[in-house]
């Protein structure tokens, strides 16, 4: 029994080695098809790295610079809370007797100093991460 036409051509093909990826490719298309339209740019992986190093640097100033944003608005309601000038706690220090301000002066000074005194160590806190943001030891945590 003979073998047909196409068992001795895949039996031709299966044995030869000596073909690039791309001839064998091009002996499959049909004869109409240019083997030029397979082309395609080649991914650069070093580009690929390059966007991702950039995208996560660029989240990071994102972040940094939220943070920044939070311990500035602290610092803000910090100098409302307990400033030296127009904050509440100077508000109260200069209340005339039998007030309502009088009243909570007695009762509310050292709740406000004592919020100032702990939100000021939060922003300062922040102020630290945003110190450290440039630590390569902290990248991508």
């Amino acid at each position: 029994m003979s073998k047909s036409k196409f068992e001795n051509l895949f039996y031709k093909h299966l044995h030869e080695d000596d073909i690039s990826d791309r001839e064998a490719m091009v002996r499959t298309l049909d004869d109409d098809t240019d083997p030029s339209e397979f082309d395609g740019a080649r991914p650069n992986p070093q580009g690929a790295e390059n966007q991702v190093a950039q995208a996560i640097s660029q989240r990071q100033a994102e972040m940094v610079s939220q943070v920044k944003e939070w311990s500035d608005r602290m610092e803000e309601f910090i100098e409302y809370l307990n400033g030296t000038e127009n904050s509440i706690q100077t508000s109260l220090a200069k209340a005339e007797a039998d007030t309502l301000f009088d009243k909570m002066k007695n009762s509310e000074q050292r709740k406000i100093a004592r919020v100032a005194t702990e939100l000021a160590g939060l922003a300062q806190s922040f102020k630290g991460y945003v110190a450290q943001a440039s630590n390569p030891s902290l990248k991508y945590v």
